[in-house]
Parts: structure tokens; C-alpha cells; sequence
């Protein structure tokens, strides 16, 4: 019934949802640069006649995120510079980008290419802009609660330059001719305190830097076109000048080759395709249309290939409006979308916390993520509640503003639904489960009145069956979390209530960001904030009297906090996993320091703290896992931020 592409599926659910398995970050994988070297410009500040060409490394800008509570948080990144061993900076591609970092989840969306001269670099520096910001935080109402950003005063924020170091013994090295990487993580949970009866975010940011970038991150690369190449036997390709997220401005953010293959799958103005068929009919749009593709870079890092692309009207159509989202019910031929981006007639994306009336119709154009011309043709049967779509129409306010989109003769595209919860029972091709939240919302948002089939019943979320064909069942155990990724059953057919065949998109326990950890001593922090802490291990002091908050939460899509938190938990590094981050943040020069190897995160916090040093811990941030049994926190990434 779905789309057969299994490449397309792998792509496509990354667009799903505002939260996965961990709140936790901000993702920037940058391959970095600038222009420069000398001459023309202030001291130690390359400009961009001492580099060109071959004498320079190119490099590629993205970012990507798993936010957690935030349902929306738009800031604008201005700009970045990188930090030279040598003392010297290189002025970056100037940004001025506005993003939402709580609309990817596990995607890495290309912000700019450009240059950087050869050298050794220890670290960057960072500006945000929160003016304008806009920050809506999931406080289990139903349209979540907007915030105003302040800083540690109270003041309302506007600018924030963070110095990021990178660790001493893993600097960037970039070369003449090549492409580096370095990541960054702005861990959301840890940067922000939220104080509802305030209505108000205080941000401290907490950014991580490391060469080692995260395994199997897949890139977003939206933009215009501006060549193609449909002759090349074996390495056919398209340019295009990148505008990332809904930007429409100057084409001053760099170029980037998509490379594609038979198997890469095209929606072009609504019309499914593959391989060369799909280039072709982007090819016959000709240079300036908008594209969007996804895929990844290759284990070089030098080429990206993409396995999805949208173009056209299937990205923007100038006499419709746009909204994505998922589908919290469904009377006859109305859906409501709640929480969705709304773009108006082309304007930039806006998050409409509420819900957003859908209108369709026998005239409705349906397709599907990554669906090959071969695929059974889709009608409006096939969406259903908990359908995450994006909907082109025809748009409208009444008088209290709510939004209605009529797309009885639009177009709407289906994107794979992710769902979260426990395993309450199994059975030949099936698992049954209590949900704990369908992309990244608690059910309980959700109406699912009409799903059910004549001869069943409408879906239960505390039963809700999935059938998964011939999928191997063994890693599944009752009462053990997991996260699904497929597609919602037919309206008016359940049970079963959903379908998750593809084993890349099943995540059984154990889940690998599933808990995190925070404790905070106030603003003048304390001196004594361990009971132990070595080399191999801290153990928290939780009966410190100077404690403000502490919890741990466990998290499988929506968060389940943990009443009451464990007493003096013990902290150790993950041994296994590729990418791991330790942070010191000082909080009165704005510097952080990044180490991928606890041992040198202690050498250097063990200095800052009685007895070798007069540094007061302000808060700890930990994400990983937690093993009740033994009060055990494994952390892939621990954050403290000093008072020193």
C-alpha cells in the first residue's frame, strides 16, 4: 500500500517530529571555512585574497537537532568564526540565518559552503541573535506554553557570542584540496531553565565542540538550482545555491553538487519518480527551482548523494499555502493538524501551536515519502489519525484567526509517522504497545473516533496493535520501551493500527539516548559538589544542602520524570560509544571547553575544584542511560558549568 523505496523511508521520517529518544541537542556539523590569510584586512583576520582555489579547503556548514521539550525554538545564527592554534581567527560565511532547532530531528540541515585557508584550528566562536526569538516549550497543554528568552539577570536576551574550545588533543586540521568536519552540540535541556508562572527561558548555552562528528547523520540540503549534469555515465548530478530552512535571500551562502542514482527518489510538482526520469523532469524546470534533497555525504566526506529529492511545487507552491504536521483527528473529509508550520502564500514558516483545519476531497492529489511510480496510487483512505503530512492548499482565517487550508483540489504528501511507548504483548507479525506519544505528542492530543473498521474497533493507545510482517520480534520484551517508524493504517481499517516493516527504522531497548540527568546548586554554586569523582566515575552528593533542583527523567519520546530521583547516582563515561562529549563551562568569561576522553575532562575539572582549585559548580548536565538496578548513569555526554 505505502512507498516501496526503502532508501525514500530512510530519509524521510527524519522530518517527523519535534522530539526523539533523547532531548538533547543542538547539532551543528560543520565543515567549516572562510576565505583568508593576511593582508587587507584587521589583525589576524584572513580575508579572502589569500586564499582561492586549490590553496583552500572547502567546507560545508549544517546543523541538525533532537530538542526535546521545545516544540518551537526559532533564534538566528549570525555568524561563526573559527579560532586558529596560532591566536588568528578566519571570519566565517556571515549566516544571518533564522532557524527553528526544534523542527529536525536526527537531520542535518546544510546552512553554507565555502573556503578556509590551511592551518590548525583550536576552536570557534559562535553569535546568536534571541531578538525576535520565538520559544514554545511542551508543558502538557495542549498548545505548550510561549517563553521570553532572558539571560542570568533576568534581562531580556538579545545577542549571545560563546567561545567554544575544542579539545587539545583533537584540534581541526584542514588542509589545501580537502574537506574537514567539526560538530558542535547546543544542548537544549542543559542551556535553558524554564520558569512557567514567569512565562520566561533563562539561557546559559552549553555548546559542544569535536572533530569526531555523529555516526550516520542524514543532510537536508535545500536550494535553487543552477546546473545539471545528466550526461556524466555513473555520476549524474544537479547544483544548487543554497537557501537553508524557508530562507528566499541573497544566494550568498555557497553552492553544493547533489549527486544522484537509479535508485534516488524524485517528487517533482506533485509527480512521483526514479532515477534518471526524476533528474530528468528537474532538469526540464530548468535553473531557480527550488529543490530539496536528502541524503549524506560519503565516508570521505567530499560527496553528497541523495536518495529523496522534492522540487517544485512539491517545496513551494506560490498559489497555495503550505502546512505540515500530524493529524490529531479526522471527521469525514476535515482533518485537524495540530501544531504545525504554517507557510502563508510564501512567507517564512510560522508554528502555529493550536490546530489547523484541513479540508480534502476526491480532488486531492495524495503521494507518499520516497513513493516509486510503481507503487499502488494513494488516496485520501490513507490518511488517518496520527498521519503526519505536509498539505498544499487554499488558505483562510475566520474571525478568531483559526486556520482552515482547503486542499479538496491540492495536494497532500504522507511522511512516515514515528511512535513511541512499551510493549505490552507480541504475536506472530505483531506487537502490541502502550503509547507514550505519536510524533513526539502524548496521545491523549490525538481523537481516534472513525479509525476502526467495521468489523474492529477505533485504535486504543494503551493496545494499539502494529503489524510488523516478517520482522524479527526476538529484541522485543513486555514492559520494554521501543520507537516505531512506518505508517499509520487506513482511516476507517484498524486494526492493526499500524504497520512497521522496515528493520532500520525499529529502535527495541536498549534505546541509546534514553535518560538524562540535571542538577543544578544555584547561582552561587557549591564547592563540594561530588562524593566521588575520579578518573573512571563521578558519584553525586544529593544530600548537598545547597541542591536548588535535581532529576533524572527517562525518555522515550515524551518524558516520564522520576519520583523520587535517585539517591547519589554514579556517573560513568559510555565505553562504547564512537561519539561521546565532556564540557566545562565557565561561566563568568562565556568559554567552553570540549574533551572526548573523560579522563582529560577530569584532569582539568578536578583542577578547577577544591581542593587543587576555588571553583564553585553552578549545575551538571548528563544524557545517556539509566540502569535502575545498579544506580548507574552511562553518560555519551556530560556538561558542568563553574563559577571561577
Amino acid at each position: 500500500m505505502y512507498a516501496s523505496t526503502a532508501a525514500g523511508y530512510a530519509q524521510s521520517w527524519l522530518q517527523l517530529s519535534r522530539r526523539i529518544v533523547a532531548p538533547f541537542a543542538l547539532l551543528l556539523l560543520a565543515l567549516l571555512g572562510a576565505c583568508g590569510g593576511g593582508g587587507g584586512g584587521s589583525a589576524g583576520m584572513p580575508t579572502a585574497q589569500s586564499c582561492s582555489g586549490a590553496n583552500c579547503g572547502t567546507a560545508v556548514l549544517t546543523i541538525t537537532d533532537a530538542p526535546g521539550s521545545f516544540l518551537a525554538y526559532q533564534v538566528t545564527l549570525v555568524s561563526l568564526q573559527l579560532q586558529r592554534a596560532d591566536g588568528g581567527s578566519v571570519e566565517t560565511l556571515a549566516l544571518s540565518t533564522k532557524v527553528d532547532v526544534a523542527k529536525l530531528v536526527s537531520l542535518t540541515e546544510v546552512l553554507g559552503t565555502t573556503q578556509i585557508p590551511p592551518g590548525e584550528y583550536s576552536g570557534a566562536t559562535v553569535t546568536l541573535d534571541y531578538t525576535g526569538a520565538n520559544i514554545v516549550v511542551d508543558d502538557g497543554s495542549t498548545n505548550g506554553l510561549a517563553l521570553a528568552p532572558v539571560d542570568s539577570n533576568g534581562n531580556v536576551l538579545g545577542q549571545l557570542t560563546l567561545a567554544v574550545q575544542l579539545d587539545a588533543k583533537h584540534r581541526l586540521e584542514i588542509s589545501a584540496g580537502h574537506l574537514a568536519r567539526l560538530s558542535f552540540d547546543f544542548n537544549l535541556l542543559a542551556s535553558n531553565s524554564v520558569d512557567t508562572s514567569k512565562k520566561t527561558v533563562t539561557v546559559s548555552p552549553v555548546l559542544v565542540a569535536s572533530v569526531v562528528p555523529p555516526d550516520s547523520k542524514d543532510m537536508r540540503v535545500r536550494g535553487t538550482t543552477v546546473a545539471f549534469d545528466t550526461t556524466t555515465i555513473g555520476d549524474n548530478s544537479f547544483t544548487i545555491d543554497l537557501h537553508p530552512f524557508d530562507d528566499d535571500g541573497p544566494a550568498d551562502k555557497g553552492q553544493l553538487v547533489v549527486h544522484v542514482t537509479d535508485a534516488t527518489a524524485y517528487e517533482v510538482n506533485g509527480t512521483p519518480s526514479i532515477g534518471a526520469t526524476g533528474l530528468g523532469q528537474l532538469a526540464t524546470l530548468g535553473t531557480g527551482t527550488l529543490t530539496v534533497a536528502y541524503g549524506s555525504l560519503s565516508a570521505g566526506g567530499d560527496v553528497f548523494t541523495a536518495t529523496r529529492v522534492l522540487a517544485g511545487t512539491s517545496v513551494r507552491n506560490p498559489n497555495l499555502d503550505h502546512v505540515s504536521g500530524s493529524v490529531v483527528a479526522r471527521s469525514g473529509n476535515s482533518l485537524t493538524v495540530h501544531g504545525g508550520d504554517l507557510e502563508d502564500h510564501g512567507a517564512p514558516d510560522e508554528f502555529v501551536p493550536g490546530d489547523i483545519t484541513v479540508t480534502i476531497g476526491d480532488g486531492t492529489d495524495v503521494t507518499a515519502a520516497g513513493q516509486s511510480p510503481t507503487d499502488p496510487a494513494h488516496t485520501i483512505a490513507d490518511i488517518s489519525v496520527g498521519s503526519r503530512i505536509d498539505a498544499f492548499g487554499a488558505g483562510s482565517k475566520d474571525g478568531s484567526g483559526h486556520m482552515t487550508i482547503d486542499a479538496a483540489k491540492g495536494h497532500v504528501r504522507l511522511e512516515p509517522t514515528l511512535i513511541a511507548g512499551t510493549v505490552v504483548g507480541t504475536g506472530s507479525g505483531t506487537l502490541t504497545l502502550n503509547l507514550r506519544s505519536i510524533n513526539g505528542r502524548d496521545p491523549g492530543l490525538y481523537q481516534f473516533a472513525g479509525t476502526g473498521s467495521p468489523t474492529g474497533h477505533d485504535s486504543d493507545p494503551a493496545k494499539y496493535v502494529v503489524d510488523t510482517g516478517s520482522l524479527d520480534l526476538t529484541p522485543f520484551s513486555v514492559n520494554g520501551p521501543t520507537v516505531l517508524i512506518g505508517w499509520v493504517a487506513q482511516f476507517g481499517s484498524a486494526p492493526p493500527d499500524f504497520s512497521a516493516r522496515m528493520p532500520v527504522h525499529i529502535f527495541p531497548p536498549p534505546l541509546p539516548m534514553g535518560a538524562e540527568l540535571a542538577i543544578g546548586w544555584g547561582d552561587l554554586g557549591t564547592m563540594a559538589p561530588f562524593q566521588a569523582f575520579d578518573v573512571t566515575h563521578i558519584v553525586l552528593d544529593t544530600s548537598n544542602t545547597a541542591i536548588v533542583y535535581y532529576n533524572v527523567v527517562q525518555t522515550i519520546e515524551v518524558s516520564r520524570l522520576l519520583e523520587p530521583p535517585p539517591v547519589n547516582p554514579t556517573i560513568v563515561p559510555n565505553q562504547v560509544a564512537m561519539t561521546t562529549a565532556f564540557s566545562i563551562v565557565h561561566a563568568a568569561s562565556g568559554t567552553i571547553d570540549n574533551y572526548q576522553g573523560f579522563a582529560d575532562f577530569y584532569a582539568k575539572l578536578s583542577a578547577k575544584l577544591p581542593p587543587t582549585g576555588k571553583a564553585a559548580a553552578r549545575r551538571l548536565f548528563a544524557g545517556g542511560q539509566y540502569d535502575m538496578g545498579t544506580n548507574t548513569f552511562t553518560a555519551m555526554h556530560v556538561a558542568v558549568v563553574l563559577n571561577d
